[in-house]
């Protein structure tokens, strides 16, 4: 029998980037139990925090299920997916030493001394490619000896690519990643 987790806690973070614009970013935390040690996370940058937008974006990058119960901080934007899963949306105490979103704020914490401190800050246009590998990174974090296994499994299915050919790519797609008016 597959484990599915149970808890999603959604995000948003402005990610502090090299820019004068902050870049929204979506973060999902996936754990077993409510406040437990997480095991997923899921980022992503996103154009615009709306209703509808997030509704669409949630359904893209997650599991839904009537069994699993969504986290948030209160804020109205997610109020949407409460007729899809269990929805928990009240105003987070963040001086107490457990609160719900705990873990979730950690980790964007993480994330966050990660661009300032190891990188010296990120470009919007790269910064899908950073939070891609950040997610990798935490998602894989247990593999141990398999990681070549995984890494050759990989490989197999991609296929190289100049920086030119991804340059191109990555301003194909700025547009998207740019805040909507």
């Amino acid at each position: 029998m597959k484990q599915i987790p149970s808890i999603l806690v959604p995000k948003q973070m402005k990610s502090p980037g090299m820019a004068t614009e902050q870049q929204p970013v979506f973060m999902i935390v996936s754990t077993d139990k409510e406040n437990e040690y997480p095991k997923y996370i899921k980022l992503s940058v996103i154009p615009v925090d709306n209703k509808n937008f997030i509704h669409k974006f949630f359904h893209m990058r997650a599991i839904i299920s009537s069994e699993r119960v969504l986290n948030t901080d209160g804020k109205t934007t997610f109020s949407e997916l409460s007729k899809e899963l269990t929805l928990k949306s009240e105003k987070i105490v963040y001086s107490e030493a457990d609160h719900r979103l705990k873990w979730l704020n950690i980790i964007a914490g993480n994330i966050k001394n990660n661009i300032v401190g190891i990188y010296h800050g990120v470009t919007k246009s790269s910064l899908p490619l950073f939070l891609h590998e950040q997610e990798w990174r935490f998602n894989h974090r247990y593999t141990g000896t398999h990681i070549m296994e995984k890494i050759s499994k990989y490989m197999t299915k991609s296929f190289p690519i100049d920086s030119e050919k991804l340059s191109k790519i990555l301003e194909l797609s700025e547009s998207y990643f740019s805040p909507c008016a």
